[in-house]
């Protein structure tokens, strides 16, 4: 992979400077330059212009990413060779992010006593931040599955 990375400029300069291969190029340094921990959260998903539009799985991930966005675009122009990308923007788009990952988007599922099920999901529906109450749901149904 490595070596492949250090071929983008080359080939983003023989392919005669083709959109379709400066975006697969960006895509390919911006995963490079996120890390695989960062791979689970968001997935690329346009190159518009110079600016890079990354699909993210929620609230939080955006808040995350983007405080670190100059450090994103400065490891992602050094890889490609050139300042291809001038600003990232993080969208919200968990359907895109599950889909590029090969996941379906999937109801929660309590395998514990009806009680505790019947608590949580009274508990969320209090919740109004549509985000905040899947976020909630997504933590407890992780460790319910743990216990």
């Amino acid at each position: 992979m490595e070596s492949l990375l250090k071929m983008l400029p080359t080939m983003i300069r023989l392919s005669g400077d083709n959109e379709e291969v400066r975006e697969q190029a960006a895509f390919a340094a911006w995963r490079a330059a996120a890390g695989k921990g960062v791979a689970g959260g968001c997935a690329p998903f346009r190159l518009y212009e110079k600016q890079l539009v990354i699909a993210v799985l929620d609230q939080f991930w955006k808040k995350q990413l983007e405080s670190l966005s100059a450090q994103y675009l400065f490891r992602i122009n050094s890889l490609l060779g050139a300042q291809m990308v001038t600003f990232i923007e993080f969208r919200l788009d968990r359907d895109f992010v599950l889909q590029a990952q090969g996941h379906q988007a999937r109801a929660y599922e309590f395998q514990h006593t009806e009680e505790l099920a019947a608590e949580l999901k009274e508990s969320a529906e209090q919740i109004k931040d549509a985000d905040l109450r899947e976020q909630f749901l997504r933590a407890a149904a992780k460790s319910l599955e743990r216990a």
